[in-house]
């Protein structure tokens, strides 16, 4: 088979924008973006990720446990005490499920999970940051109570999570 433009045939090209925004929503919301790509996995949205050590993830039990998770997150993130994303269980959360999503979508791409893992856990890491100082001066600035800004970045990590996924079917 002939390569072109240095791309392996049947790679999709888009597959690392997909590692960097799931990666991304890990940093917003770490459950979520496993949920997503398990949910998709498992209506044989992405190809050959059953041939991968994530073919776990394509399993409806998973994406139904990872659904529940990231509804269980996207609640406790509203109450007034739920520890800062930055702070360090948090962000080694983040980067774990940034690493994870990453890794799978390389792996399921006939590409180096190793690469896919590290570009998911370096986005996860600036969203992190970046998303908490976002939300911190949104509510600051505007007077926004806790669960607004919440709501906000809830609906920012679903959308962009759905746009990333989308960019790598093909």
């Amino acid at each position: 088979m002939r390569r072109v433009l240095g791309r392996k045939p049947g790679r999709n090209p888009n597959t690392p924008l997909g590692a960097l925004g799931l990666g991304a929503v890990a940093g917003i919301r770490s459950m979520t973006p496993p949920a997503l790509l398990s949910r998709a996995a498992s209506r044989g949205e992405i190809r050959n990720i059953r041939k991968t050590p994530f073919g776990f993830l394509a399993s409806p039990r998973a994406a139904t446990w990872l659904t529940v998770l990231a509804v269980g997150e996207i609640s406790a993130d509203k109450l007034p005490f739920s520890p800062d994303r930055i702070s360090l269980p948090g962000l080694a959360g983040r980067l774990a499920t940034g690493a994870l999503v990453g890794a799978a979508l390389y792996a399921a791409d006939g590409r180096r999970g190793a690469a896919g893992g590290a570009l998911g856990a370096l986005s996860s890491l600036a969203a992190s940051y970046l998303s908490f100082y976002l939300r911190n001066g949104a509510q600051e600035r505007f007077g926004l109570p806790n669960p607004a800004g919440g709501v906000v970045e809830d609906a920012v990590a679903l959308s962009l999570g759905l746009l990333s996924l989308r960019s790598t079917k093909g």
